[in-house]
């Protein structure tokens, strides 16, 4: 069976331990595989850290820095499993961005 989003149908809602943060996510796909949109406010900064797992980004709309590079919508990061990686979203719009993981990750912050 497909499941197919369109933009229209997106149900970005909050997420509940970064309520005030103005970050928004939707689980399409909890396991097998993982998968999960996201919505972050433009100079939004995801901190350093790092996934259990292998993950695909793609980007939808806006720009985000990922360490010296720039990259626009339609850019795709495949960033390995255990490499610790940071985020920071352009300054004029919104960044939306999809994950895609083979299986549900253990989330590991810095320090």
């Amino acid at each position: 069976m497909a499941t197919v989003i369109r933009p229209q149908d997106r149900r970005l809602e909050p997420l509940a331990q970064a309520k005030d943060s103005g970050l928004l996510m939707q689980y399409l796909s909890d396991d097998d595989p993982y998968v999960h949109m996201t919505q972050v406010p433009p100079g939004f900064e995801i901190r350093p850290h790092s996934h259990s797992e292998t993950e695909v980004t793609v980007i939808l709309s806006g720009s985000v820095r990922l360490g010296g590079q720039v990259c626009e919508a339609g850019s795709v990061l495949i960033i390995d499993a255990d490499e610790e990686y940071a985020l920071r979203a352009g300054d004029d719009q919104p960044l939306t961005f999809l994950v895609v993981r083979p299986r549900r990750a253990v989330y590991r912050t810095s320090g």
